[in-house]
């Protein structure tokens, strides 16, 4: 008969417990600029609508790096 869970052992994990992370990477005249990595996603997305709204900065992107347990 099949069993429903495998073996201990011979399962893999894919999946990380640590989550995304962000940054903000725009353009201040022909530089290009990024700021830290970090999980704090909201603050990016101040950051984001701030610097889209501004008059200094344009190109302006949010990143996103998944982490990967390997």
């Amino acid at each position: 008969m099949a069993r429903a869970d495998p073996a201990p052992g011979t399962a893999t994990d894919t999946a990380t417990t640590e989550p995304d992370q962000w940054r903000l990477r725009y353009m201040v005249g022909d530089l290009e600029h990024y700021t830290e990595w970090t999980a704090d996603f909201p603050t990016i997305e101040n950051y984001y609508d701030q610097y889209r709204r501004g008059d200094y900065a344009h190109d302006v992107v949010i990143e996103r790096r998944a982490v990967v347990d390997r």
